[in-house]
């Protein structure tokens, strides 16, 4: 998921967990819709799946936990992923993302309701032809140690992020821009240029990712040193099994609470943790949630709609056609058919739903195929035309997946695999259908469809076999371009039979 903006009081803790979505920024500027150059370049607002079934440009669910907060408390974060101090500030995994938001900032923040805001950097800046991009750093921002943030530091720490990647992650954004590259610059201490290979007028959501935090390794810190609301000590361990936060009194948005705990406990449910005692938790067994329903003390509610159910089929595995794969998709009904997780049905490629399915950068680089990986499983799935291929932790696509199995024939089978063997599979085309679970990394429907592309050569060109990706978000520029005999990539997917989308998943807030 994406950060939000960072906590300012207890209750806003539960921010960073709200993803982040679409920004209609006019042209390049900054924060209040403010533009630097020429113009305003209109842009058509990406939309969101709303309870009742429609769409909408608004976002539901992001309004948790209302109501007013006091100052003080201590608050005890329940998270059941590991959380390792040398993979920080870049996270693998949901709890790394909540724990290492909170630490350290990216250069632009996007709330759960769309608004750009500023986080390291005040406002940016860019030409009018939106491809050279000046971002402004805050002029107190300082790490925990009490050193200046510069703009050096900042290059330096995506260089570093983009290197320490242990595996390729086709949502990163260093797929689209080179942290190592001679176009990041930093014109003085407090300002960093970028040159973009290609126009791009929402640019600055991309710095939303949080692979792009900014994080300063220092001698004597267990853990980089990072600027966020919340800090920790030098001599400040990795958790074990809990982390103790305090309030960063040098961060503009200072928090309300006097401690923040992250209890991390890897594979526990979060059932047996209750009878400790916990303030916040986010899961998505619905089990777990009618658990903490019926709990004295606690209360929970429902998140924003914010994972992706693809299911992909390689042209490789069906010579002859996806007709089965398309029948069981067309027939699945996902909110009767999985209880065991919050499902609605979702028949866009894209989520959110972009501005006509035309954007930019689709056609960038792309998961090179790697070697199978040492401890790979693929060797007992025996993989053929006739499986489907499913992440195993997902529950959501272990339901999906046998549903689709028994809708598409007795002689088709799933195969639970890990998220390696899932992505080296889908790369060389290993099975008949690959059940997609894509959470939503991005706060636009055009970079998360490029994230998916991404993941194959042979997905991106499939996509964009008879698709024109579309550099320009102009809109008198992209509705003359929907006149011409072209199908947007997200149309040529699915028309093609490479793609079916089937369903969208929320999590939960477990409160105290």
């Amino acid at each position: 998921m994406l950060i939000s903006r960072l906590p300012i009081d207890p209750r806003a803790t539960v921010a960073v967990l709200l993803l982040l979505l679409s920004v209609g920024l006019a042209g390049c500027g900054g924060t209040g819709g403010n533009t630097t150059t020429g113009g305003v370049v209109r842009i058509r607002p990406d939309q969101w799946p709303t309870d009742a079934g429609t769409l909408s440009t608004s976002r539901q669910g992001c309004a948790v936990l209302d109501g007013p907060s006091l100052p003080g408390g201590e608050f005890v974060f329940a998270l059941t992923d590991s959380v390792i101090p040398a993979r920080a500030p870049v996270p693998h995994n949901r709890s790394e993302r909540i724990v290492f938001a909170h630490l350290y900032e990216t250069l632009v923040n996007v709330t759960c309701d769309g608004t750009a805001v500023p986080g390291l950097a005040v406002n940016w800046t860019c030409t009018e032809d939106s491809t050279t991009w000046v971002f402004t750093l805050r002029e107190d921002a300082r790490f925990w140690d009490g050193t200046r943030v510069t703009a050096e530091d900042v290059r330096r720490s995506w260089a570093r992020n983009q290197g320490r990647n242990r595996e390729h992650d086709e949502a990163s954004p260093w797929n689209w821009i080179n942290a190592r590259a001679e176009s990041i610059t930093t014109v003085d201490a407090r300002r960093l240029a970028i040159q973009l290979p290609e126009p791009q007028a929402r640019f600055p959501l991309l710095l939303a990712h949080p692979a792009a935090a900014v994080a300063l390794r220092q001698p004597g810190w267990t853990w980089p040193v990072g600027s966020g609301p919340c800090r920790l000590r030098a001599s400040d361990p990795a958790p074990r099994p809990e982390l103790i936060c305090r309030p960063n009194p040098q961060h503009p948005d200072l928090p309300h609470w006097k401690s923040l705990v992250f209890r991390v406990t890897p594979g526990a449910d979060p059932r047996d943790l209750a009878a400790a005692g916990f303030d916040l938790a986010v899961v998505r067994e619905l089990a777990v949630v009618d658990f903490f329903a019926q709990a004295p003390g606690y209360h929970t509610a429902p998140l924003p709609w914010d994972r992706l159910y693809l299911l992909v089929c390689p042209p490789e595995m069906n010579p002859t056609g996806t007709g089965r794969w398309r029948r069981a998709a067309e027939a699945l009904q996902p909110s009767r058919d999985v209880a065991d997780v919050t499902l609605r049905d979702w028949d866009h490629v894209m989520f959110p739903v972009g501005s006509a399915g035309r954007c930019p950068q689709l056609s960038g680089p792309i998961t090179c195929r790697q070697s199978a990986p040492v401890d790979s499983q693929l060797p007992e799935s025996r993989l053929d035309a006739r499986t489907i291929a499913f992440p195993g932790a997902d529950a959501g696509a272990a339901g999906l997946a046998g549903r689709l199995s028994h809708l598409a024939g007795s002689d088709t089978r799933v195969a639970a695999l890990p998220r390696c063997d899932q992505n080296f599979a889908l790369q060389w085309q290993m099975a008949g259908a690959f059940l997609i679970a894509q959470d939503q990394l991005f706060p636009t429907g055009c970079l998360q469809l490029a994230s998916l592309l991404g993941s194959a050569a042979w997905l991106q060109q499939a996509g964009l076999a008879s698709a024109e990706a579309v550099a320009s978000e102009n809109l008198a520029e992209a509705d003359a371009l929907a006149d011409r005999p072209l199908r947007a990539p997200a149309r040529a997917l699915t028309e093609d039979g490479v793609v079916y989308p089937l369903a969208l998943g929320r999590g939960w807030l477990i409160s105290r």
